[in-house]
């Protein structure tokens, strides 16, 4: 299991907030897990984790909001992980080294175990995935933030940050998705087999035959024809970085 270290240079009262947040997200999904979301509350949370409903409201406005990924520390730490590599790396290449290398459930403030359990109960509940994709939205936001900042241009006015984020953020999420369904899979093998498959050229996969299977790699092609026309121009967008 993860250990989730809290950053040192932040107060003591920071620190508390940070570890009263971490255990309100753990005892809400516990007790999602076992009981399902319709019977949990916010009481039910609130007396779990020893603190009052109105101090539940000071974090999250919802149930519903404890129990998705934690978008604002796994966003902050990927950017300062990304913007934090050689200078002469592509972004893509800097995203894929951060995601890949790192202990990915550490940045995103849990574990293996609960991102299974979680991802799980996400797909189970419609107005869960709507709160997930807004929390997916932000990640990508941060990831876009860290490759202008990376190229030194605007990420308004270039396309390429937004085009680099779009891509990385695909195959996270596809590789996420492939991961939750699976109990014999690694994440971070099927992260490493997605990056190289965009480095491939999705495009270069075809069916075998009508009637049979596709490739054994093929599944990520879920990552949307975004990920597929945009292997080259993201490639080549690392490549223009330092120009």
């Amino acid at each position: 299991m993860t250990t989730h270290e809290t950053p040192p240079d932040i107060s003591l009262r920071e620190r508390k907030k940070l570890e009263t947040r971490r255990l309100i997200r753990r005892v809400a999904l516990d007790l999602a897990t076992e009981h399902g979301l319709e019977e949990l509350t916010v009481e039910a949370i609130a007396h779990g984790a020893d603190i009052s409903p109105r101090t539940f409201f000071n974090y999250f406005s919802h149930k519903e909001d404890a129990l998705v990924t934690d978008a604002d520390a796994a966003a902050e730490a990927l950017h300062s992980e990304i913007v934090a590599r050689p200078a002469d790396e592509s972004p893509l290449h800097a995203i894929r080294a951060v995601i890949t290398e790192k202990d990915l459930f550490s940045l995103m403030n849990t574990d293996r175990d609960r991102t299974r359990a979680r991802q799980r109960l996400v797909q189970q509940h419609p107005t869960l995935t709507s709160r997930q994709l807004s929390q997916h939205a932000l990640m990508e936001q941060s990831l876009r933030a860290a490759v202008a900042e990376r190229l030194g241009t605007d990420e308004e006015s270039d396309l390429r940050p937004a085009l680099v984020a779009a891509v990385a953020g695909s195959v996270l999420r596809v590789a996420i998705q492939r991961w939750t369904a699976s109990e014999e899979s690694k994440l971070s093998d099927l992260l490493v087999s997605a990056f190289d498959m965009l480095e491939q050229g999705l495009l270069s996969y075809t069916p075998l035959d009508a009637g049979t299977a596709r490739t054994d790699v093929s599944d990520a092609g879920a990552a949307g024809a975004a990920a597929a026309g945009a292997a080259d121009a993201a490639s080549q967008a690392g490549g223009n970085s330092h120009e």
